[in-house]
C-alpha cells in the first residue's frame, strides 16, 4: 500500500513537469570538456528526437544567452550566461554549507554521530555536529574544546600542523584521559606521522570511554587542512559494521567535500 502511494506521488509529479525545460536541460547535459560544439543533427541522433523539436529547443537556448553558434562550424556550444548563474550559485553557497551538507549526507550513510572540529590555539573546536537517532552522549558538543593529542578529530587537527606547533602542544602537556590516551611524544610523533601517510586517524577510548571515531582531514582550495571530520559513535558498534569500510566511506566523502570546496574557491 505504501508503495503504491509513492507510485501515485510519481505520477503526479510527472503530470507537473514541463517536457520542454527537462529536453533543454538535457540537452545541456551533452556537452562535456571533450565535446566542446554539437550540431542540430548529433543532439537531435542522442536526445532520439526529431530535428526540427531540437532546433526549437537549441534557438531558445541561443536567445537567453545559454547557447552559441559558432559562425565557422554552424555548431553549437555553451553560452556565456551560464556563467551568470554559476557565480550566483557559488555566491549562495559558502565553506559551512557544502560541509554540512557532506555531513548530513555521510551521517545517512553510516548512521552514526558525525563532527566537525577545527584547530585554535593548542585546541580543536567542535564548530558543528550532525547527531544520527542513536547517538551517545559524549564530550564533544557544539563549542567543546577537545585536546588534539587524543581522539581522531585531534588527532587529525595536529597532524597537518607545523612542527612549531605540533611541538607547543607537546610541551604544553599530554594529560591522560583515560588509559587509552597517547601519552608519550615518540607515541605521539609515530601516531602523526601514520595519520599523515594514510589519510585518516582511529580511536578507541582515548578521550571517553567506550567510545570510538575515525577522523579525516578537509582541504581547502590551497591545499591547507581547514577542519577535521569524524564518524563518532560506541567502540563495539564501528568495529561491527567494520573499521576498513567506514573509513572508505568517511575518506570518499571527505574527497567529495574537498572538490566542493575548490569549486567555490
Amino acid at each position: 500500500m505504501k508503495e503504491e502511494r509513492f507510485e501515485q506521488a510519481d505520477q503526479e509529479l510527472d503530470k507537473n513537469l514541463i517536457n520542454s525545460i527537462i529536453r533543454a536541460i538535457d540537452l545541456l547535459y551533452l556537452y562535456s570538456k571533450e565535446e566542446k560544439e554539437l550540431g542540430i543533427t548529433e543532439i537531435a541522433r542522442r536526445m532520439k528526437l526529431h530535428k526540427s523539436s531540437v532546433y526549437r529547443i537549441v534557438r531558445t537556448l541561443e536567445s537567453k544567452g545559454w547557447l552559441e553558434q559558432n559562425p565557422d562550424t554552424e555548431r553549437y556550444k555553451l553560452g556565456m550566461k551560464i556563467m551568470d548563474v554559476g557565480s550566483t550559485l557559488l555566491n549562495t553557497y559558502d565553506y559551512h554549507d557544502v560541509i554540512n551538507r557532506g555531513m548530513k549526507e555521510l551521517m545517512r550513510e553510516v548512521h552514526e554521530t558525525v563532527v566537525l572540529s577545527t584547530y585554535t590555539d593548542l585546541w580543536g573546536i567542535c564548530v558543528d555536529l550532525v547527531e544520527a537517532e542513536n547517538y551517545i552522549s559524549y564530550t564533544s558538543k557544539l563549542g567543546h574544546k577537545t585536546p588534539v593529542y587524543s581522539g581522531a578529530t585531534g588527532k587529525i587537527l595536529l597532524a597537518w600542523q607545523s612542527e612549531e606547533e605540533i611541538q607547543r602542544v607537546i610541551d604544553h602537556g599530554l594529560k591522560p584521559y583515560t588509559p587509552h590516551t597517547i601519552t608519550e611524544e615518540a607515541a605521539l610523533r609515530e601516531e602523526l606521522k601514520m595519520i599523515r601517510s594514510k589519510g585518516y586517524a582511529l580511536s578507541f577510548e582515548e578521550t571517553d570511554p567506550g567510545v570510538g571515531a575515525i577522523g579525516a582531514p578537509i582541504f581547502n582550495g590551497d591545499g591547507d587542512m581547514i577542519y577535521g571530520v569524524s564518524i563518532v559513535g560506541p567502540v563495539e558498534r564501528l568495529k561491527e559494521k567494520g573499521i576498513d569500510t567506514l573509513v572508505s566511506i568517511l575518506q570518499k566523502k571527505c574527497r567529495e567535500i574537498d572538490f566542493r570546496i575548490r569549486n567555490l574557491s
